[in-house]
């Protein structure tokens, strides 16, 4: 299978010393990559995933994201494709979002998404929180995992047939052991790793990411501030030049 490379401009991370590059581990066309790392499905690996996709999108591309988590917010592409100098309303108008609230919507999500690629044409896929909808109570275990399996063999037909980069999102591990077992059969069915882990203390801690096909591995250090900053310009008022002096009329009765 041909593949190619999704590249992406040295500028979006520091070069240091024990610093990741993300040229290095980006994703790659026609490769299902499994990203895990610490908080609930994963969350701190979702930054990583918005820095591939603002790349794409400037590239005047297409990027289809499916959210199981209920946590994405296109805002935070916004200081990304900034500090791109791209055009952030027609980057963000190529990013195509999908939000499942209960896993058979998901599955079915899932199920349009070859359709909708032969349409967009989009060289990337993101599933965030693919996991989470399982641990709903009404699911159970054994429709946990046919749909479990049946999502991961889409992922793979659309990964064959459409060469696109599919990054799935999910917690690196879980005291749960029906959810370690679904994590593991991700991690097993994917081509390429990306997990990450928190270091240092609370208030100066890293995200420290590990790349096992390359041996890659470091810490993640933004070159801007991830929060979105919202200017509101002040009023301008036409101020109306009046008389400061004006004279009080009293009022009478009109005397008859």
């Amino acid at each position: 299978m041909n593949t190619t490379r999704l590249s992406t401009p040295r500028n979006m991370v520091l070069v240091q010393q024990n610093v990741i590059d993300l040229m290095q581990i980006q994703p790659q066309s026609g490769q299902l990559y499994h990203l895990t790392g610490p908080g609930h499905s994963g969350r701190s690996m979702r930054v990583i995933a918005e820095h591939w996709v603002a790349w794409v999108l400037m590239q005047g591309e297409a990027v289809h994201w499916i959210d199981g988590a209920c946590r994405i917010d296109p805002s935070r592409l916004i200081p990304l494709l900034e500090s791109l100098n791209a055009d952030v309303e027609a980057c963000l108008a190529r990013l195509y979002l999908s939000r499942g609230f209960t896993l058979h919507q998901l599955d079915g999500q899932l199920s349009r998404l070859s359709d909708e690629l032969n349409i967009t044409r989009a060289p990337m896929l993101v599933v965030d929180g693919l996991l989470t909808m399982h641990q709903d109570d009404a699911i159970r275990r054994l429709e946990s995992r046919s749909m479990l399996r049946r999502h991961l063999n889409l992922l793979e037909r659309i990964v064959k047939i459409h060469n696109t980069a599919v990054m799935v999102i999910t917690e690196a591990q879980s005291t749960c052991p029906h959810q370690e077992r679904r994590i593991r059969s991700i991690y097993r069915r994917a081509q390429n790793h990306l997990r990450g882990t928190w270091r240092g203390g609370r208030r100066s801690r890293t995200l420290h990411l590990h790349h096992p096909q390359t041996g890659i591995q470091g810490r993640w250090l933004p070159t801007h501030q991830p929060q979105t900053r919202f200017q509101i310009k002040p009023r301008s008022f036409n101020e109306q030049k009046m008389n400061p002096v004006m004279d009080a009329c009293s009022l009478r009765e009109k005397q008859r």
